[in-house]
């Protein structure tokens, strides 16, 4: 009856049929608590799950492993690591329940909450334990280890845990492909991420989209700009297409302003600390791969681009001002510099990153009708701050800008 109840959402009939059982003299079992228990935790009533477990102890029934598991995992789901550290180490230190804790599973809990609240050290220190109590730790109890090394900045140490787990699972791979990427293995981390691919191997698409982007950020971070090239050339590759958390890991990857500075202050403050050489030209091979695939740019991202190029000055802010050209021409077959006509009947195609590494022999291409790619900006609520943008690099309002050369 109890589990029926369970099962159909009713815990407070489960609650009632226990309180039953006790008044007819029915001693209810540990399954029986473990049940109600159980169902008390997916339901965030914590402090009910615990007076059942101190009810349980009066009544003279010990709780088994599964009781003390099932409300560490209710404690972490909740976003308690604390509470949960603290229920586990309390039963540890009483006689009556530390052999109850010589559990694959509790420690594992235990790490993943140690790992919650970034402390690398603890999560260590209960894995020496499990070794020392005779528990080993399996698959679960690493990905938890190198998740706590993550949040302690210990990047090497969880990259040298994945080396040692065998058959990762899904989860495992999606947390060592962090580890790699933020302790700058990004070679082990592009020949992990490509070999993966949904339905085929072991990660899901979103996982695989979550790892490119992963990878991309960290790194655009390191100044690795032809990891990050791969990177992204292997996710059009594969089918995929940028989301919105793909734009935002490579802007913050590289440190993208959203909006131009409000004050000379703080343009100077941005102009001391400019992105280094290479940033520009990825950016630009960005929009060329995405045309090249006929898809969108992200608002955000094509605002901060603007940005930058207004903050850099010179030819960033020249090249710049065209590709605002586009994207208001982006239903047209031809961006020009004059608007002379030209007799040409059939031009080439200039792509972005080209005209920005010879600009001074390409542009004469571009007056005598060379196209130049299109610019599809996505519908965004935001689209106010690409005007502003878009403002910031045109040559008939400029806005005070650095003098960069190229």
């Amino acid at each position: 009856l109890i589990k029926t109840s369970i099962k159909s959402g009713n815990i407070e009939k489960a609650l009632d049929i226990l309180d039953d059982m006790k008044w007819a003299s029915i001693k209810p079992d540990i399954v029986s608590y473990n049940t109600i228990i159980e169902a008390l935790c997916n339901a965030n009533r914590l402090f009910e799950a615990k007076d059942l477990i101190n009810e349980m102890e009066i009544a003279g029934l010990s709780p088994d492993s599964m009781t003390y598991g099932l409300l560490m995992k209710g404690l972490l789901r909740a976003n308690k690591p604390g509470p949960c550290l603290t229920f586990f180490e309390s039963a540890c230190s009483d006689t009556r329940t530390v052999a109850l804790t010589e559990n694959v599973q509790l420690y594992t809990t235990a790490i993943s909450a140690a790992a919650a609240l970034g402390d690398h050290e603890r999560a260590l220190d209960l894995v020496a334990r499990m070794n020392q109590a005779g528990v080993r730790p399996n698959k679960k109890t690493l990905t938890a280890l190198m998740g706590a090394c993550i949040s302690g900045r210990k990047y090497e140490a969880a990259a040298e845990i994945f080396s040692k787990i065998k058959n990762p699972d899904s989860h495992a791979i999606s947390v060592g492909l962090q580890a790699l990427c933020m302790s700058g293995n990004f070679d082990s981390a592009v020949e992990l991420i490509t070999d993966q691919r949904s339905g085929q191997k072991t990660l899901s698409g979103k996982q695989v989209m979550s790892g490119f982007n992963s990878l991309l950020q960290s790194a655009l971070e390191s100044g690795e700009y032809d990891i990050a090239r791969e990177a992204l050339t292997s996710l059009l590759q594969a089918g995929y297409i940028p989301s919105k958390f793909t734009f935002q890991a490579m802007a913050e990857g590289l440190n993208l302003h959203r909006d131009m500075p409000r004050t000379a202050a703080l343009l100077k403050a941005r102009q001391r600390s400019l992105p280094s050489e290479g940033t520009f030209d990825f950016l630009l091979f960005v929009l060329d791969s995405l045309e090249a695939r006929k898809l969108t740019v992200n608002t955000e991202f094509y605002s901060s681009m603007l940005v930058l190029g207004a903050e850099l000055g010179g030819l960033e802010m020249r090249i710049s001002s065209i590709l605002t050209r586009s994207r208001k021409n982006s239903n047209q077959k031809e961006v020009k510099i004059s608007s002379e006509p030209t007799d040409v009947a059939e031009s080439r195609l200039i792509l972005w990153e080209e005209l920005y590494k010879n600009y001074s022999t390409l542009k004469e291409d571009l007056s005598n009708g060379a196209q130049l790619p299109s610019i599809r900006v996505s519908a965004s609520k935001q689209f106010g701050r690409v005007l502003a943008a878009e403002n910031a690099v045109s040559y008939r309002g400029r806005v005070a800008a650095g003098s960069r050369r190229r």
